[in-house]
């Protein structure tokens, strides 16, 4: 993606229009218009301010990457040796594979993608996979696993606020980790997952549900948001929903025994009838 083409993107994920960059940065239509065209560039002066105006980085503003990328909060668990979310795949990523069934060559990425298990299970049953993972001991880990298994994954060290899409997919996969998304976020994010889709391609998430009767799992994040009963489904609305529920989960994380309500989703992309 060229630097114009990265700028109108971000401008309109945050609902901008030409004129409010331009005013923002006391400069013409016009010229923030010939840097989406690719027929100029923003003056080096201006990048600060476009960066601040856009709430990304110079980098990312740039290259489509953040050269500074924080650190995982499951960093110390994924340095151990045992596996802290199991090495067995999730039923969500079971379902999928029973769904697309001629799984050979198709692309995915696993957002999110941990200590890889999913990762190494949908490499084994013919995807080409990407993992997408903050933590650098949790990609060690990927690795280390797909050679145990003798398969492929190509592995990005990637924040999944902060990662541009450069490959069109036809499974966008999370387990677990879209709760890290802020609120104010999720919604362009889900627009980028669909827009990023082949058309009959999937996404399937499974996010964390705000529950009164619940409690707070003990590894619980202060950067970790709960969703609310209907949100996932909400934002694919326009798609055909293929399973749909939520349900209470137990769950062993932090070797503490509680549950976790959970909303997942496994919907397709159809052409849009004219």
């Amino acid at each position: 993606m060229q630097v114009g083409e990265r700028i109108a993107l971000l401008r309109k994920e945050k609902g901008f229009t030409q004129e409010q960059i331009a005013v923002s940065l006391s400069i013409t239509a016009q010229a923030v218009s010939k840097w989406e065209n690719g027929n100029a560039l923003p003056d080096t002066a201006l990048l600060p301010n476009l960066a601040s105006v856009l709430e990304v980085s110079i980098d990312r503003l740039l290259t489509g990457r953040d050269v500074t990328i924080k650190s995982s909060p499951y960093d110390k668990e994924y340095q151990k040796e045992k596996y802290y979310w199991g090495m067995q795949h999730s039923l969500l990523a079971e379902q999928i594979v029973t769904i697309i069934k001629d799984t050979k060559g198709r692309h995915l990425i696993d957002v999110g993608s941990g200590e890889g298990r999913d990762s190494i299970y949908f490499a084994k049953c013919g995807f080409t996979v990407d993992s997408l993972e903050i933590s650098i001991p949790g990609i060690e880990k990927i690795k280390h696993y797909s050679k145990l298994e003798n398969c492929t994954v190509n592995t990005i060290h990637a924040n999944l606020m902060g990662f541009e899409f450069s490959d069109f997919y036809d499974v966008i996969y999370s387990m677990g980790s879209l709760q890290f998304l802020p609120l104010d976020q999720r919604r362009n994010h889900f627009e980028k997952y669909k827009h990023y889709t082949n058309i009959g391609g999937y996404n399937a998430h499974l996010v964390f549900v705000d529950k009164p009767f619940i409690a707070i799992a003990p590894d619980w994040e202060k950067n970790e948001f709960f969703y609310w009963s209907g949100e996932l489904a909400g934002y694919y609305h326009d798609w055909e929903i293929i399973q749909c529920g939520e349900q209470i989960i137990d769950c062993n994380s932090a070797n503490i025994p509680h549950q976790h309500a959970v909303s997942y989703i496994i919907a397709r992309k159809k052409v849009l009838s004219t």
